[in-house]
Order: C-alpha cells, then structure tokens, then sequence
C-alpha cells in the first residue's frame, strides 16, 4: 500500500482560490434646463466627448496532441491584466487524468523586431479512477520567442508526485523547437527533447530530436507534426517518433 504523506485538503484549496475583484462603471448624465442655460453658463459646456476606451481582448486557444502519452486535449485562455501582463489558465486531459494550470505571463523583451514572453505556472492534476485527492503538481515555465520569421518555443514542466505518494519518482519535461516561416502556410525546424527521472532510481529516460513542420490551416489555425529519434530506445526497435498536433486559437 502506498504511504501517503499527510497533507490538509485546506492547503489546496488556499493554494487555488482566486480573488474576485468587480469593477463597477458609474455614469452620470446631467441635464440642464434651457431656461436658466443664458443665466447659468456653464464652463466646458462644449466640450469634447470622450470616446470609450475598448475592452482589452481575452484570447483562447484549443489543442488535440497524439503522441507517446496517446489522445490528449487542452484549452486554455489569456486574461490581460496592465503592461503586457496577462493571467493565464489552462486544462489537459487524457483519458482519466486531468489537470489544471494557472500562472503569469509577462514580457521579457519587447520592440519592433522581436520579442520574448515568460509564463511561469503551477498546475495541479487528478486521477480521476479513484476518489484519492491530487495526484502530483505541476511547476513549469514556457518561453516563447517571436521573431519575424522565426519562432522559437521553449516548456520545461516538472511532475511532483511524491508529496503524495513516497514510492513515486518524479520527473522533467524539456520541450524545445525552433523554426523558420517559409511562408505564410509553412514553417520548419528542429525539436529536442528529454525526460528526466528525479531521485534515487531516476536518470535519463527519454531524449530524442528531429525535424517540425507547422502548416497554417487557414486563419489561426495550426497543423504541427514532429518526426524524432529516440536515443533511448530498446533493442529491436527503430527509434522512431514523433508527434502530431492541431491548435485553434481565437
């Protein structure tokens, strides 16, 4: 039986609970009779009307991913906050495990020519098969690179199992791609990644590399397949793999 470590359900929900801040807009409109209007004159009586200032946009993006963990989907938005700032969430799920996401995105470098966005974010995840609490937490940080037309796309993510299961090991994620737009529907470049086991009986457990291609599938719409070798496979197999995904944004 495995030896969980005692941890109170109040901490979770400390850790997760969001402040919900309602922002109320107050309009007076004030009228002046025309019968006093000579009498009483009015500084300002003319002057401009000031357009309202537009709601800053709320981006969301959806993913289907087929790789060696099998058919998993994700769905996540962007909600801006001041200064290119923005808090974003996230959901994955695959089969009987789910997972959410949150954290803050924020501009490390930003010009004409190129810029760089950090998103560090904590996510909890669930087994759904048994009523057993959380199944592992999830730090990780992404760092996206735009730049004309290369795009460069870095993720590492962390997965914590033993706070709640001592017999578990946990492990590192690293997923790194880089490409070149050849145009507007085509764009190509390496990938590499690795997955490392932490702890006693950890190690290298995954570490492949290869080509992507992206193909745009019309307005905001992305194709992504990546075709690698893995170093670490075993005896009689050819090494081959990959991985095919489809992002919607909106």
């Amino acid at each position: 039986m495995n030896n969980l470590l005692a941890c109170p359900v109040q901490i979770f929900n400390n850790l997760f609970k969001l402040a919900v801040i309602l922002m109320i807009c107050m309009m007076s409109l004030v009228s002046f009779s025309t019968a006093f209007a000579d009498a009483h004159e009015m500084e300002g009586e003319e002057a401009e009307e000031k357009p309202m200032e537009e709601k800053p946009k709320i981006t969301g993006w959806f993913q289907i991913d087929v790789d060696s963990l099998g058919t998993y989907f994700l769905v996540g938005a962007s909600h801006p906050l001041s200064g290119g700032i923005s808090f974003d969430s996230n959901i994955y799920v695959n089969d009987h495990l789910g997972e959410f996401d949150m954290g803050i995105s924020f501009p490390v470098i930003a010009n004409d020519s190129m810029a760089l966005l950090l998103t560090p974010m904590l996510g909890v995840g669930f087994n759904y098969t048994s009523p057993d609490g959380p199944y592992a937490l999830y730090p990780q940080i992404f760092a996206i690179l735009p730049a004309g037309k290369i795009f460069g796309f870095h993720w590492t993510i962390s997965t914590v199992k033993t706070i709640f299961d001592s017999e578990s090991l946990d492990e590192l994620y690293n997923r790194t791609y880089l490409t070149y737009a050849l145009n507007d529907i085509v764009a190509v470049g390496p990938q590499f990644e690795t997955v490392l086991g932490l702890g006693e009986g950890g190690g290298l457990w995954a570490m492949n590399f290869g080509g992507r291609l992206n193909l745009g599938y019309g307005e905001n719409n992305t194709l992504g397949i990546y075709v690698g070798y893995e170093t670490k496979k075993d005896e009689g197999e050819t090494g081959l793999t990959g991985r095919m995904n489809f992002t919607r944004r909106w």
